[in-house]
């Protein structure tokens, strides 16, 4: 009997859920669950501070530039080295930096200090954008994108509802009226703007309302309109995109834009999930990215789960944008960005591959000095890191099931349909009232079977593969079992009680026969 290991629901009740409430240190892929592999820190040196935002960014001659930001400075990640670019910063915890690349030039903001910019391929380090104005006075703000050739701002000091545009395709003009450069204060009680993505079209996120900016031209520039009333995004870190794919957390969930469709994707999934586990004494740490690689969208929180009094984060929820699964994995870390990553010394190539020799890909192309895109981070030392160490120990379950409907089961063995040596417990309870009996943990064995014997009439098998093995896909178990339980062992008895009597009487009657012979 084969049961799949279905899809993470921890929203979901134990029984009668279509999927699963474990899986833990994977992510869904098309038709199995994949390993997450622990953070690399591949820095020399760290930032010393909590992270407050980072890019990645590639100049027209495809150079690298990779920035961190703490509350006090701005660094560049530069050949595994962090050095300063931009100190004397005052912003606050809470206060968090939006980076933009603009032609070659970078953009930072905190919404407390004067924005900078950087000139990619010209700057040691960053400086105040307004000395590069020659038309008007650039805002201070806490957001930014690029929405066609436009530098769009939001939350603009003293007017949290407000978006300034810079000159078309002109960074150094932010006079209203001067090359279609102008502000927009917008109306209702959709509270601050705290996001705005980049495209040819342009989403600006709200603490409770999202509004779509549509470049038309003429004396009207843009056209706003609103395409979620009365739903927003929580804080700007926890919006992420993948080119028209724009995913957010909101005050009710997590949630998707598609064209300008707001689809729920966590509704009735992980949603109830998350809100238990976030540590809300710091969710104003959560930060999100996009592994385009493989798909997925990425929130780092501080959950729950430990004694957590320093809002470390330890936490990744993953949902798989492509087969719209989801799965949770722990890893420590400051910061996630989806981050060029430049391979340029053997150390660093160690990093992609522990052997060199399984590299398939010239050492003399792009490829490597170009840079990929990867899931980078700041991890929990303030060191730069990547995806790319061991596995972590992986956890799975499958749904539980009543596998002789009306009887109890007896399990004797599990064989995990994973690509690894494995660690099973057996878990089961006679009704949905009773606590939930564990078997000891199995280990497979030559044949790749777990020995195990429990019994009970609801059944789930919990499937451990031990950190640091090498393996690719997890997608269920193969069960051996058969019916059980007093009824089905009463009537064994009866039956054969039955038997034994009917078999009493023949003999009694043969003898009887012989007798009077």
């Amino acid at each position: 009997m084969q049961l799949p290991f279905g899809e993470w629901l921890p929203d979901q009740p134990d029984h009668l859920n279509p999927g699963a409430t474990v899986a833990t240190n994977v992510y869904h892929a098309q038709t199995s669950y994949k390993p997450v592999k622990g953070l690399v820190a591949y820095s020399s040196n760290n930032i010393a501070k909590n992270a407050k935002g980072a890019g990645s960014f590639r100049d027209n001659t495809n150079t690298v530039y990779t920035f961190v930001a703490t509350k006090t400075d701005i660094f560049q990640l530069d050949g595994g080295t962090f050095t300063s670019r931009k100190s004397g910063l005052t912003g606050g915890d809470t206060d968090f930096f939006t980076f933009t690349q603009f032609g070659n030039y970078v953009i930072a903001s905190n919404g407390v200090d004067a924005p900078q910019y950087y000139l990619m391929g010209t700057s040691t380090n960053f400086a105040n954008l307004s000395a590069i104005a020659s038309s008007g006075t650039p805002p201070v703000f806490r957001t930014s994108g690029v929405i066609r050739d436009f530098l769009v701002t939001g939350n603009i000091t003293n007017a949290t509802n407000r978006v300034a545009w810079s000159g078309l395709n002109d960074i150094a003009t932010w006079e209203a009226g001067v090359k279609s450069s102008d502000t927009q204060d917008l109306p209702g009680s959709g509270g601050q703007v705290v996001a705005i993505t980049s495209g040819e079209v342009g989403y600006v996120f709200r603490q409770n309302q999202i509004i779509r900016m549509d470049f038309v031209g003429g004396n009207v520039i843009f056209r706003f309109s609103v395409i979620s009333p009365n739903r927003g995004a929580v804080y700007g870190q926890t919006v992420c995109q993948d080119n028209r794919q724009i995913f957010f957390y909101a005050d009710d969930g997590f949630f998707q834009i598609n064209g300008d469709q707001v689809l729920p994707i966590g509704a009735e999934k992980v949603n109830r999930f998350f809100e238990n586990d976030l540590n809300k004494a710091f969710s104003d740490r959560i930060t999100a990215a996009v592994d385009p690689f493989n798909t997925l969208a990425i929130w780092l929180y501080p959950s729950r789960q430990t004694a957590n009094t320093t809002g470390i984060c330890d936490r990744l929820l993953i949902y798989n944008y492509v087969t719209q699964k989801w799965t949770i994995a722990n890893v420590t870390a400051s910061q996630i960005f989806t981050q060029f990553l430049v391979v340029n010394t053997v150390e660093l190539m160690d990093l992609i591959s522990e052997n060199l020799e399984d590299i398939n890909i010239s050492l003399d192309t792009p490829y490597w000095t170009a840079g990929n895109l990867y899931l980078g981070a700041v991890d929990g030392n303030f060191k730069a890191a990547i995806f790319s160490g061991k596995n972590l120990e992986a956890e799975l379950e499958t749904k539980e099931t009543e596998l002789f409907p009306g009887s109890r089961a007896n399990i004797t063995g599990v064989r995990p349909i994973v690509d690894a040596t494995s660690n099973v417990i057996v878990k089961t309870r006679d009704k949905l009232a009773d606590t939930v009996a564990s078997s000891s943990s199995s280990t497979i064995n030559t044949s790749g079977i777990a020995p195990v014997r429990q019994s009970g009439r609801y059944f789930r098998a919990n499937v451990k593969i031990p950190a640091e093995s090498i393996w690719s896909d997890a997608q269920g178990i193969d069960l051996t079992a058969a019916p059980g339980g007093s009824r089905w062992v009463i009537k064994l008895i009866l039956i054969m009680s039955d038997t034994l009597l009917k078999q009493k009487r023949c003999f009694k009657d043969k003898w009887k026969k012989r007798s009077i012979h």
